[in-house]
């Protein structure tokens, strides 16, 4: 198994987690996306940020479903609001419309929180605990999913999603505090979105350059925070190695 640990300004970790069954490839099929932010506040920018990011590479807004707060918030694209039962719809939605050539990305972000060894994230009335969301995500027909964190305790919600085909990552662990600018939003997703997609790296090389010291981190470690740094991006998987696969495109960026 591969396991890598490193520190620039902050820390990452990149476990695999469990010996590979399968080899997951890339396939030509559809990326289906799901956006959940529950409050309006400054996670809203990194709502437009991944959103407009996914639109301008050619992904069709039919396949992104974006819930946020109460659904009437000030981005006009939002489709429902933020709640458990409209997640659970969503979802099961894309469990019976993908296939095994579609890729998945299901993008959380707004306050979490760690209690009594389990991390969860607001939802608009109620509360996504980390077993809770495992389960709601079960039976995805897709070739893989990515699982993208940006909440504070995520990296609970990454580990649990870091089997099988699945990709879980998260921009601290279980219980770290994430942070943003009021008005930016997060620089880790600021630097993933859109690299991930427009220059068509795999997800590793992505999370690689979010986590350089010349690039969101270190801005972030010089502009906001006093050491020591405290934030562990985190990185998990075990069939679908992210080294391998490209979120929005199969094929790798011309150099």
């Amino acid at each position: 198994m591969r396991r890598e640990k490193g520190r620039f300004l902050t820390r990452y970790d990149k476990v695999q987690k469990a010996e590979p069954t399968e080899v997951v490839s890339n396939l030509n099929g559809s990326l289906y996306v799901v956006i959940f932010n529950a409050r309006e506040d400054r996670h809203s920018h990194d709502v437009r940020l991944v959103y407009h990011s996914l639109i301008d590479v050619g992904i069709s807004n039919t396949n992104i479903s974006v819930l946020e707060g109460d659904g009437m918030t000030k981005n006009r694209f939002v489709d429902k609001p933020a709640t458990i039962r409209s997640l659970d719809s969503v979802i099961d939605s894309i469990r019976q419309k993908a296939n095994s050539n579609d890729r998945l990305l299901v993008y959380v972000t707004n306050h979490g929180n760690y209690v009594n060894g389990q991390s969860c994230v607001e939802a608009h009335y109620g509360t996504i605990w980390e077993k809770y969301f495992e389960q709601m995500m079960q039976d995805l027909p897709v070739n893989f999913g990515l699982f993208y964190f940006a909440q504070c305790h995520a990296g609970g919600f990454a580990e649990r999603m870091g089997y099988g085909r699945n990709i879980g990552m998260s921009i601290v662990n279980r219980t770290e505090l994430s942070h943003g600018f009021y008005k930016e939003g997060n620089a880790f997703t600021r630097h993933l979105f859109p690299k991930i997609l427009r220059e068509r790296v795999t997800i590793e090389e992505a999370f690689n350059y979010a986590t350089n010291k010349n690039t969101a981190l270190w801005r972030r470690a010089t502009l906001f925070l006093a050491p020591p740094y405290t934030e562990t991006p985190q990185l998990r998987w075990q069939n679908a190695d992210p080294s391998q696969l490209y979120l929005g495109s199969t094929s790798p960026s011309k150099k």
